[in-house]
């Protein structure tokens, strides 16, 4: 963590007046089961974004789920302090030479019902997951597997899957091309194997209080819809003697204004983000709890390409051009975003990173000339705006709603009149799968540290290619880049193709993120990094010190 000066509990709440301005909001919060002002030794309160829409592995789709699934479950691979692929269900592994097929060892461990984890959980999990019954937004993830794109378009059956059970301890996979990133990818919940002898008996049901297993750190007990998930020790887990809490509770905080009065209260032991506008005070009056490291997040602004006028380069363009990126960081956000000219963040690895925006280097006084001419163009001006909506996620009204208005206004100087259209999670990410708007909110946090996470979504029928962006060379270029064993010619490859799409302008790069966690020093084990993944098993609380703060 950051140092800083000292702090104590009056700093912390701010006074009585402001604990009292907000305790009707916290209330709400309040989990069901008795606890004191003081959480009991061994529980863990975590802030999580916004309300998880499903807690099954192949469902998931938002980070407000893969933290809580992170807990529950354990892939192939497991993720350290760090967010660094380590060991999970697989002790050892080979690959062959051409780095196509790869051979895992999985260790004995059960699920938290007692039954066998096997690799047949694993290929039944992996099979499910591109059946297109099951229509998970993450099956493309799988389309590295050899077959898994066919299976998923039903053009093959799911028993020609590259995946298989050599025996109970052993798991083959076939891969349609290199992967120097597979061992990374095998943390993410799309890998997770499922309690296979309980699904197909549940079926879609079992990933409920009550009836849910899995093999993680932690197992499920309640979940009260928009109030809290509490989760508690998995006795099974395979590590449990290094696991020191007892109870994690996961709070929907989509209003991180309200999260942080609530951090401030001692409500909260970790809140994932806090309201941008508020960093100057807690850089000054709580320093310690802030760590903002670059992250691997890129925030984006989607255009439909289906919908008229977005299919017009010279709209796409403008917009583009229109985005005083520089204002939108340094003004609005203030906490160290970065102006974001390209869609591959710094930090992945294996990359050159010299593709950018055509126009990074052109004043933005001459940028918005340029945008006005490109309207006018396409037929828009003064007596003829362009009138369309922004389709946003409807948390931390402060922030999104103060970029959202920074946008809104820097669009209006280029004949563009954009209505604000603030969604509820729950609706925002159907919405936006469905494909149900003009231009949209789209950040995209990296599900492992190299550049195609982010070029997949713009891959022609990409399963989260939300704005339907099509480009055959695109493709192709993507393609090439995959079966490339060299990473060095590789990593140009990756380059070449974000560079067609920012030459598309196929969306609008926004800015880059810092992580906007805020975690009391009592929180230990705990460690800010660039993949913003913080599994609770590696956590410890100093209660004698939250005491001392909070009795």
């Amino acid at each position: 963590m950051a140092s800083g000066k000292a702090w104590n509990r009056r700093l912390a709440l701010g006074g009585g007046a402001a604990a009292a301005a907000g305790a009707a909001a916290w209330a709400m919060y309040r989990p069901a089961h008795p606890r004191g002002a003081v959480a009991t030794a061994g529980v863990y309160r975590r802030g999580n974004a916004a309300e998880p829409h499903s807690l099954d592995p192949n469902m998931s789709s938002g980070v407000q789920e893969f933290e809580i699934i992170g807990d529950l479950m354990v892939g192939l691979m497991g993720q350290d302090i760090d967010g660094r692929p380590v060991p999970g269900m697989a002790t050892h592994w080979e690959t062959s030479a051409d780095g196509l097929t790869w051979t895992f060892h999985l260790r004995e461990a059960q699920w938290s019902d007692g039954e066998p984890v096997t690799a047949e959980d694993f290929v039944y999990s992996w099979r499910r997951i591109l059946d297109p019954g099951t229509a998970s937004s993450y099956a493309y993830f799988l389309y590295l597997v050899k077959n898994g794109a066919a299976v998923n378009a039903a053009k093959l059956p799911a028993t020609a899957l590259g995946a298989r059970a050599v025996d109970p301890h052993t798991f083959e996979i076939h891969l349609e091309h290199p992967a120097p990133y597979f061992l990374e990818m095998l943390t993410h919940t799309a890998t997770m194997p499922l309690p296979r002898h309980l699904v197909e008996i549940k079926g879609r049901d079992w990933a409920q209080p009550g009836t849910y297993v899995g093999n993680g750190a932690f197992v499920l007990k309640q979940w009260i819809p928009n109030e809290y998930v509490l989760v508690e020790k998995n006795p099974r887990f395979y590590d449990a003697a290094n696991v020191s809490l007892k109870q994690v509770i996961f709070y929907p905080t989509d209003d991180y204004g309200v999260a942080l009065q609530r951090f401030r209260a001692g409500e909260l032991d970790f809140q994932d983000r806090f309201p941008e506008q508020q960093i100057g005070w807690i850089r000054e009056n709580m320093p310690r709890n802030i760590d903002p490291v670059p992250q691997l997040i890129t925030d984006i602004i989607a255009f439909n390409h289906k919908r008229k006028p977005f299919d017009d380069i010279r709209v796409r363009e403008a917009i583009n051009l229109a985005l005083n990126r520089e204002a939108i960081t340094g003004r609005v956000l203030r906490a160290g975003h970065l102006p974001a000219y390209a869609l591959v963040p710094p930090g992945i690895a294996n990359y050159p990173h010299g593709t950018s925006l055509d126009f990074h280097g052109m004043p933005y006084p001459a940028r918005l000339e340029r945008a006005r001419s490109l309207m006018r163009a396409a037929g828009y001006d003064d007596t003829n705006r362009l009138k369309t909506t922004y389709l946003t996620r409807a948390t931390t009204p402060g922030v999104s709603r103060a970029v959202a208005a920074a946008i809104q206004q820097m669009l209006a100087q280029s004949y563009i009149d954009m209505a604000i259209l603030p969604t509820d999670m729950q609706i925002f990410y159907p919405t936006i799968q469905a494909h149900d708007f003009d231009i949209a909110q789209s950040g995209w946090v990296a599900d492992f540290n190299d550049a195609s996470t982010f070029l997949d979504l713009y891959r022609t029928g990409g399963g989260d290619n939300w704005g339907e962006y099509s480009n055959p060379a695109f493709d192709a270029m993507l393609a090439s880049a995959q079966a490339d064993l060299n990473l060095e010619s590789r990593g140009r490859k990756l380059a070449a193709a974000e560079t067609m799409v920012l030459k598309d302008f196929a969306a609008a790069p926004l800015f880059f993120w810092v992580n906007l966690n805020i975690v009391w020093p009592y929180v230990k084990g705990f460690r800010a990094n660039a993949m913003d993944y913080h599994r609770s098993r590696w956590v410890d609380i100093d209660q004698a010190a939250r005491e001392k703060l909070f009795a």
